[in-house]
């Protein structure tokens, strides 16, 4: 860090010195033309014009085959190099990719939104992100995350008892893109954290992009409690009518409070968030009374363990909610 004293001209103008490390790197010199904005986080944000559109250099990594860390997998280091930012990614080969690692690799790719095999042969692949880092607003993301767990988990609950065939499988189909989403939301942070021009376009500070992803990490959370939530429900044959309707009942409890707790998260707004509290507080009452009737029931092991599992994705909600503080930072 480097400190500079602010000095001042005509009583109305302020003068900084720029580190001469920096206009060196940054090709400026005199007579160049620099764009200074406001982050919207009390600091301000200064690029040279010519760098300041939404062109960037791109990043690229080359992911040697076979890798010399034996605990590495292919798989991993491509999903690392994709959260990364890495816009292209080389998957280099000293000899021919095994069917299966190619396998592997290409299964890797296509679980990453956005990222497409751009070239391939016998000793290497080459995949490229084709998406515009400031294209899609992490609000968006976060919000089709939500809903589809959501469904997941009302979907579930519903078909308890129920005559109507059901899949339980396709909950985890659906956390899959839950999976995908989520991963995408985390490399879009990342690139804002380290472009704070991006973190602009999306209206977001450096407070704002680490609470989205601790909130998104939450929703991915509570996505894999919700495929925990099927197959423990699919695993009961039959239940009293009244325990069934309960349990619905404490679903749309569930959906009640995420929906509020994401509104709310993605508004900042702080009345909201409060509210989601309040509703957690009567639904944790309801749980705990709903835990207690289950006693008597034949399948009191089984309902016992989706208690928990509920109580889990009901805190996962209420965290989400916490992340927004009665004021925001100046």
């Amino acid at each position: 860090m480097q400190l500079r004293k602010v000095q001042e001209m005509g009583g109305t103008t302020f003068l900084v010195s720029l580190p001469k490390e920096w206009a060196t790197s940054s090709s400026v010199k005199k007579g160049s033309v620099l764009s200074i904005e406001n982050s919207g986080d009390g600091g301000l944000l200064i690029y040279p014009v010519e760098n300041s559109t939404n062109s960037r250099p791109e990043k690229e990594i080359e992911i040697e085959y076979p890798s010399r860390f034996k605990i590495s997998s292919l798989s991993g280091e491509i999903t690392g190099a994709y959260l990364l930012g890495y816009d292209l990614i080389k998957i280099k080969g000293k000899h021919r990719i095994s069917p299966n690692d190619r396998e592997t690799a290409i299964a890797a790719i296509k679980k990453l939104i956005g990222l497409e095999i751009v070239e391939e042969d016998a000793l290497s692949i080459t995949c490229q992100f084709l998406v515009d880092n400031t294209a899609v607003e992490p609000s968006k993301i976060f919000r089709r995350i939500s809903a589809i767990v959501r469904a997941m988990i009302s979907d579930t609950i519903k078909q308890l008892g129920s005559d109507e065939t059901f899949r339980f499988e396709s909950v985890a189909e659906r956390d899959d893109e839950v999976d995908r989403l989520h991963f995408l939301i985390v490399r879009l942070i990342r690139s804002a954290v380290r472009d704070p021009r991006a973190a602009g376009k999306f209206g977001l500070s450096s407070i704002d992009c680490l609470d989205y992803r601790v909130a998104a990490s939450l929703l991915e959370t509570a996505g894999d409690y919700a495929v925990e939530l099927s197959s423990a429900i699919s695993q009961i044959k039959s239940m009293d009518g009244g325990l069934k309707n309960e349990l619905v009942s404490l679903s749309e409890d569930l959906d009640s409070i995420e929906d509020v707790a994401v509104r709310g998260f993605i508004a900042k707004d702080y009345a909201l968030t409060r509210d989601v509290l309040d509703k957690y507080k009567q639904f944790e009452s309801r749980l705990n009374g709903f835990e207690k009737v289950t006693e008597s029931s034949p399948n009191f092991a089984e309902l016992l363990h989706v208690v928990d599992i509920i109580e889990r994705i009901g805190r996962c909600e209420r965290d989400i909610a916490d992340l927004v503080p009665p004021m925001r930072p100046a």
